[in-house]
């Protein structure tokens, strides 16, 4: 089942979408999340300790892999898809247990459909993930937005935002808005 299209809220005991079209960097936020929040959990030391903070730049980072392109619309073809990008990942540990992180992945794509009789795709995409916790709550919000020109002359641009925020008596609100 495809996710709708519009704009509104999910809640879920879980926190975790069911979603047939999940992007690869979706992918990797959950899991950095899942990271993050062990180490939450664990964290200890005092509260009056200066934060840690960590900042890594990564030019020119090139990746191949198999993934749809038209995340926003019902049952997308498969593409092989390269990109290259520069990244910036900033997180910032205090000693009570927060936790901030943010990333940013920004560059150029290529895509070749799996299906040769689809039009291939060049443009630009940009990704953006941001995550928030204390020892009570946390929100995460990430975006991803493509523009892309095929080889038939057709345009191809998306946007999509997702947001989780647990409360601290467990429950979880969802966002997910793709257009």
């Amino acid at each position: 089942m495809a996710p709708t299209l519009s704009s509104g809220y999910r809640h879920s005991a879980r926190g975790v979408h069911n979603l047939d079209m999940e992007i690869t960097m979706t992918k990797r936020l959950l899991a950095m999340t899942t990271v993050l929040l062990v180490a939450l959990v664990t964290a200890g030391g005092t509260a009056n300790a200066a934060p840690t903070t960590t900042t890594v730049h990564e030019r020119g980072v090139v990746e191949t892999f198999i993934d749809v392109l038209a995340i926003c619309t019902e049952d997308p073809p498969l593409y092989e898809i390269t990109t290259t990008s520069n990244r910036v990942f900033h997180e910032t540990l205090f000693a009570d247990g927060r936790v901030h992180i943010t990333f940013t992945d920004t560059g150029t794509f290529r895509a070749e459909p799996l299906d040769s009789s689809l039009p291939s795709y060049t443009g630009k995409f940009t990704i953006w993930g941001g995550f928030n916790a204390n020892r009570k709550s946390a929100n995460g919000t990430f975006t991803f937005n493509l523009r892309g020109t095929g080889s038939d002359g057709s345009t191809l641009r998306h946007h999509l935002t997702e947001h989780f925020n647990e409360r601290p008596n467990g429950t979880v609100q969802e966002f997910f808005k793709c257009r």
